[in-house]
């Protein structure tokens, strides 16, 4: 009888429980979390244009990217509009005109209070001029944080993958929002050059997917292997350039904490790297007080044939990376990271390591 009363007791606390839940909804409520749409209806998008920008001396990812968000927003009824801060590179000129988009117009300043979306940079040295007083309302990107905290910006996304591209590929997804061939064409740009037709070691499994979709739904499984060919060439070719600008040609800026930092991306046949390393090694004096750095590097793709002659065949494969400095304090940062000196100013692995691997690396060091 008892325990026949206990139970009776805990049956009606539980009733009354229950009732009191569904007739006072704030008693535990489930978390709600908005979803990637409603997040982006809630942003402070004011009457005027946001502007779309990628990085500072643009590659083809970080002006797609621009394109292809830019693109993305638009679709889901937000002014938007890509911009680019500083001329474009030969690489992307030649893709622009081969898959048929057209580049993004020069802006190199916004003014205070500008609604700006930021893809493929997090530092406020490879902003366009004026970022640090604008409204920064998105963030897209695929490297470490920088100095432009994520915490400021009301929606970030940063996924550690080959391209900038493949995140806004994954963002039209996510949306429902369908890819028409043009923005196909443009990430499919962009995919292809920072994986270097997913043959770097910074691609992920997510890139491959995107690749080949978008190379399925613009029916280029027969040409994508050619315009890899033909963007690697353009990537390559530093004829009529100084070397100042071949220095500069795919160069960035960081803040690390108490230095300024600058540091060029750059690709050299095994054959001619001895020369190429000396010459960029002397201009780099010039290119640091250009840029007010107190300190400058450079890593070099060691660049040699592939033996493969197949169509689908990169002409030229990595083998290793040359990594140059100048400035007080880089050497001993250089040889912390690489290993002794081949000679002053140089040192090397046989890593095939990108810029965006680096660069953590250096931070490390200096933090």
């Amino acid at each position: 009888m008892m325990k026949l009363k206990y139970f009776l007791y805990a049956l009606l606390t539980l009733l009354i429980v229950s009732c009191s839940t569904v007739d006072n909804p704030t008693v535990n409520p489930e978390p709600q979390i908005p979803s990637y749409r409603d997040i982006l209806a809630r942003l402070d998008w004011g009457t005027d244009t946001t502007f779309v920008y990628g990085h500072k001396t643009p590659d083809v990812d970080a002006v797609t990217s621009a394109l292809s968000y830019a693109s993305l927003m638009r679709a889901l009824g937000y002014n938007c509009k890509a911009k680019v801060s500083t001329p474009t590179n030969r690489e992307t000129a030649y893709i622009s005109d081969r898959l048929g988009f057209a580049l993004p117009e020069l802006k190199s300043s916004v003014a205070a209070g500008t609604r700006l979306i930021l893809t493929d940079h997090s530092d406020y040295a490879q902003c366009v001029d004026g970022a640090k007083e604008a409204r920064i309302l998105q963030k897209i990107d695929h490297h470490i944080e920088g100095d432009i905290a994520d915490a400021t910006i009301p929606y970030v996304r940063r996924e550690m993958v080959g391209s900038t591209c493949t995140i806004i590929f994954g963002c039209f997804n996510e949306l429902g929002v369908p890819i028409d061939d043009e923005s196909a064409r443009i990430m499919l740009a962009g995919i292809v050059s920072d994986t270097r037709n997913l043959t770097k070691t910074t691609t992920k499994g997510v890139d491959s997917t995107a690749w080949k979709a978008l190379v399925s739904q613009l029916r280029l499984e027969d040409q994508i292997a050619e315009i890899n060919r033909g963007m690697e060439e353009a990537a390559y070719n530093y004829d009529g350039m100084t070397d100042a600008e071949i220095l500069l040609s795919d160069y960035k800026d960081y803040e690390i904490g108490e230095h300024l930092i600058g540091f060029g991306s750059l690709v050299c046949k095994e054959t001619e790297m001895d020369a190429f390393i000396t010459r960029m090694l002397a201009v780099m004096p010039e290119v640091m007080k250009q840029k007010g750095r107190d300190m400058i590097f450079a890593k070099i793709d060691n660049l040699i044939p592939n033996t493969d002659k197949s169509e689908s065949a990169s002409p030229y494969m990595e083998e290793g990376t040359y990594f140059i400095y100048y400035g007080e304090g880089t050497k001993a940062l250089a040889e912390s990271i690489f290993g002794t000196s081949l000679r002053d100013g140089v040192t090397y692995t046989k890593e095939n390591l990108s810029r965006k691997q680096i660069v953590p690396l250096i931070t490390e060091k200096l933090k």
